[in-house]
């Protein structure tokens, strides 16, 4: 099976490559920056733009399936809320990809969206049937997304498939999560010690073998699926095993919820009036404190698929790899 895979220097795509050409895959991988040379098993390719049709239909053809994690993600700055660069690349990119698979008649076409595109927020678990309503410019462009592939794919030969992870975790964690884990290393006082919430989160190479068993599904799949791993946590609990897992001595204070939200609104309005960061906002702040449990059984069923690395593990991984990067950059300062 020849497997196209975009984003590939991502955090995602990049581990998701070295495991397909280890399990015999042959890959073809765009990237956004300098490509690496091709080798044994993988041709890299320069990220064609999403909305030149000739080039989107050169990198899929001869490809039986295509993983599409390429994507425009929520960022502190100048572009953090603007809904036009979200559905250019998050929707009308994934639209003509899949016009593009479509026409070249690849046999299975995956798209990873976000479960931003259903909420970011809720006290009761968000699964299959929940509706989506999704509250910021990065979850409406996923669900636009989702909803254009599903409309060029619909009478077409290609198989299609949607996940919906919650945030993805793991050693090299881009985003929030590795500001967070930046925080923990540097032994800063955390004020998030009042949070009483639920949030799911998947592990990297959970998703990573999530995906492989997708691609290797001998059936019609034709449907939309939130994921998760059973990584259930509260952002205490968080916190908590990964500063023990990195042997970090731990200051999580408590400190009014009121004033977190406080502290994101004006960040927000420092970032829009004077261009200047403050490492931190209000979605980044609302996701810290709002619950988000994902329940994704059905995914598990249909695929007959279970975590292969379980929790516990999996939080050991990350906040271990937070003591081996110390120990790098100790080496680096020594020299």
């Amino acid at each position: 099976m020849k497997v196209l895979v975009t984003g590939a220097s991502g955090f995602v795509g990049s581990r998701l490559i070295s495991r397909l050409v280890v399990e015999g895959f042959d890959v073809r991988a765009t990237y956004r920056r300098v490509a690496p040379p091709s080798r044994a098993g993988l041709e890299a390719w320069p990220l064609p733009n999403l909305d030149d049709e000739g080039s989107l239909e050169k990198v899929v053809a001869g490809c039986d399936a295509i993983v599409h994690l390429a994507a425009l993600a929520h960022q502190q700055g100048s572009r953090a809320n603007r809904l036009p660069d979200f559905l250019a690349v998050n929707a009308e990119g994934t639209r003509l990809l899949a016009r593009a698979a479509a026409r070249a008649g690849v046999g299975r076409f995956i798209f990873v969206s976000s479960i931003a595109a259903v909420c970011t927020r809720s006290v009761t678990p968000v699964d299959d049937r929940t509706p989506s309503r999704p509250t910021d410019p990065y979850g409406r462009s996923k669900l636009e997304g989702e909803r254009a592939l599903i409309a060029e794919l619909n009478e077409a030969v290609t198989d299609w498939c949607i996940l919906r992870p919650p945030l993805i975790y793991g050693p090299g964690n881009p985003g929030n999560m590795r500001r967070l884990l930046g925080l923990i290393e540097h032994g800063w006082p955390l004020l998030l010690g009042s949070i009483r919430n639920r949030r799911s989160f998947a592990f990297v190479d959970n998703l990573v073998d999530a995906l492989v068993t997708v691609l290797r599904h001998g059936r019609s799949v034709r449907s939309t699926f939130v994921f998760s791993d059973g990584s259930d946590l509260s952002t205490p609990e968080l916190i908590r095993a990964l500063a023990d897992a990195a042997g970090v001595r731990l200051k999580l204070w408590p400190f009014p919820i009121g004033l977190l939200l406080l502290l994101g609104r004006m960040a927000d309005g420092a970032r829009m009036l004077c261009g200047v960061s403050m490492g931190v906002d209000s979605i980044a702040i609302d996701r810290l404190i709002g619950s988000l449990p994902v329940d994704g059984e059905r995914f598990r069923e249909f695929f007959a698929w279970r975590p292969v690395v379980k929790v516990d593990q999996a939080l050991r991984r990350t906040g271990q790899s937070l003591r081996a990067e110390d120990r790098k950059h100790g080496t680096r300062a020594a020299e």
